[in-house]
């Protein structure tokens, strides 16, 4: 029997969009169940560091359940994949108890567009003279938290074997850089700061340093994962995106509607500006102008970067449905998630150990028009 195939798994942060990584780790755990795949590390930013984590610590849940050895590989699997669920439908709940107003309009409309609701409208005069109420994850997120990961981080801080590594980001906005949480350094407090959206007095403490979302220099993290692949012998990392790097139609006009587009650009520069390090390195070892480190040392490995996404079908959604956790909306982005992981598969599973399926030498010259100085 084969062994299976390491990768590392990065979740882009997208508000409540985030639900749609949860459809693609459902399906990527049926291949670890299957034995064709072993995760051996997550990052994530915002969301995606949400469903990260809630993985991750039903993984360490999983592992200390009692039963056969043969079958300890699908326990930790399986308790990730219940803890996940159990994040979502908890997020909808308190969503809905605390009175959410874009959850009504959601639940209450004809699609889960609902950037012309009344909901909407007050948002953007509201936003327009002063800043906005919290009302999609970060707005009840301290109670979630309680609810669905009240053991963190001290359960982080023993390390069991078959559990994958956790990082999380988040964005220190006094020294300009990014912060990285990783294992027994996720807290309530760091997964609060890696979902904190910008607004006065909103930051979030931590070791007398305030941060605010990480997507805006990590979304999600990747060169981490690089190092974690490495020292496992592994070369496989598996990207899944939220914010559609295109958007076509008329520009934003609102305050909400500018200020997100903002947010999308910022934080898929960051993801592309990473992809394009990751890309230069790999043409470099493919041309055999890195030389391997010492002895003792981990070798440079190709990385293979592979992409999931469903940019068509996310971007139609607005941007106000990423603060309307209903749980239909919800199970609606799980099921585009799934769908999207049925598709993309097939061609990522013979890739893997081999090659790369996400053409980032197209997507980087041309977002960041690297050939623009060359002679036609």
């Amino acid at each position: 029997m084969e062994k299976p195939h390491k990768i590392a798994l990065a979740l882009q942060g997208g508000g409540v969009h985030g639900a749609f990584a949860w459809g693609v780790l459902d399906g990527l755990l049926d291949q670890v169940v299957a034995g064709n795949v072993d995760i051996v590390g997550l990052s994530g930013a915002s969301s995606g560091a949400l469903t990260a984590t809630a993985f991750v610590y039903g993984c360490h849940q999983g592992a200390g359940q009692p039963g056969p050895a043969t079958a300890r590989t699908r326990r930790i699997a399986e308790a990730g994949r219940d803890k996940v669920r159990e994040l979502w439908e908890t997020i909808a709940r308190v969503a809905f108890w605390s009175g959410n107003p874009f959850v009504a309009a959601a639940t209450l409309g004809s699609g889960w567009n609902i950037d012309d609701s009344a909901a909407a409208r007050w948002a953007d005069v509201a936003g327009a003279t002063s800043p906005v109420a919290e009302t999609g994850l970060g707005g009840s997120l301290s109670t979630v938290l309680r609810e669905v990961m009240p053991e963190i981080p001290a359960i982080f801080a023993l390390p069991q074997a078959g559990t994958p590594s956790l990082v999380i980001a988040a964005t220190d906005i006094g020294e300009g850089r990014r912060k990285l949480f990783v294992d027994g350094a996720v807290s309530p407090d760091a997964l609060r700061a890696s979902n904190c959206k910008p607004a006065p007095f909103s930051a979030i403490e931590i070791d007398k340093h305030l941060y605010w979302d990480g997507g805006y220099l990590g979304n999600p993290p990747l060169t981490c994962l690089v190092e974690r692949l490495r020292e496992s012998e592994a070369q496989d990392l598996l990207v899944v995106t939220i914010n559609p790097l295109r958007r076509d139609g008329p520009p934003p006009r609102s305050h909400r509607q500018v200020a997100d587009r903002l947010n999308e650009l910022t934080f898929n520069t960051a993801l592309i500006h990473e992809i394009n390090t990751i890309e230069t390195i790999n043409r470099l070892i493919d041309a055999k102008m890195i030389v391997d480190p010492p002895p003792g040392q981990h070798p440079f490995r190709r990385i293979n970067l592979h992409r999931i996404e469903a940019d068509a079908d996310i971007a139609p959604l607005g941007i106000y449905s990423k603060e309307a956790p209903a749980w239909e909306f919800l199970v609606y982005l799980r099921n585009l998630g799934r769908r999207a992981f049925d598709k993309a598969w097939p061609e990522i599973e013979p890739a893997l150990g081999h090659g790369s399926t996400w053409d980032t030498t197209s997507v980087c010259n041309d977002i960041l028009a690297r050939k623009a100085i060359l002679s036609p």
